[in-house]
């Protein structure tokens, strides 16, 4: 008797399972009907995590981007604030020396008269070796403009031999046998000359020429033969 129930109840399990696959299986049909299929699903869900992911991708590096060009804007911003106020200050300095150039050239031209060029100052230094000496000459052009004047300028020293009275040029005395020294100049100009003397040459004069451009006549001036302690050295 209770063979004959299991093999009941058996079959009875057998026909349910049979049942519900049936049923599962008319639901597969029916959503393949309807353009469903499981394999497909699931591909498309992994397309749509990787291009989730793409998209997260590609958004951090446009934050990224924007971030950079933020801190762009701000360095520009600063650079652009720095060079304006560089700039300010760089007007103001040019002003302040045009300023003072004005009235130092103004002092000139009220001494001196405008236009003119003279030696302003001659100094003699003596040097280390006998008989040798650094003449320094400078030269200040007193102009109302900036015109720049070119020439050249040499010179000679006047003295005794023994008891004869003896000019030597500049080339006689002059370390390497120069004849003239060149200039260019817009406001002032010191010329160093070395120079050696003869041992039994005593110094009394020296007479500066220096001559403009190619004008032929030279403008002389005559100083002091002074070697001690280079002071000023008055002109004649």
């Amino acid at each position: 008797m209770s063979e004959k129930y299991r093999l009941r109840g058996w079959r009875l399990g057998v026909a349910v399972l049979a049942i519900l696959a049936l049923c599962y299986g008319t639901f597969e049909l029916g959503r393949s009907s309807a353009g469903y299929f499981v394999v497909g699903s699931m591909l498309e869900r992994f397309e749509l995590g990787r291009r989730n992911q793409a998209l997260d991708d590609e958004i951090a590096e446009l934050r990224h981007r924007v971030a950079v060009a933020e801190v762009g804007q701000k360095v520009d911003r600063q650079a652009q604030t720095d060079a304006q106020r560089m700039m300010g200050e760089l007007q103001a300095e040019t002003a302040r020396q045009k300023q003072e150039l004005q009235f130092y050239r103004g002092l000139v031209v009220r001494q001196y008269g405008s236009g003119t060029l003279r030696v302003q100052e001659l100094r003699v230094r003596p040097e280390e070796e006998e008989r040798r000496y650094l003449v320094l000459i400078t030269l200040v052009q007193a102009a109302t403009r900036d015109t720049i004047a070119n020439g050249t300028v040499t010179f000679s020293v006047e003295g005794k031999q023994g008891k004869e009275p003896l000019t030597l040029a500049l080339t006689e005395i002059e370390v390497d046998k120069r004849k003239q020294f060149p200039f260019s100049l817009r406001f002032f100009q010191q010329i160093e000359v070395p120079i050696e003397l003869p041992l039994d040459f005593q110094p009394e004069r020296l007479h500066v020429e220096y001559r403009l451009g190619r004008n032929p006549e030279p403008t002389r001036q005559t100083f002091d033969w002074r070697a001690e302690g280079g002071g000023d050295a008055p002109p004649l």
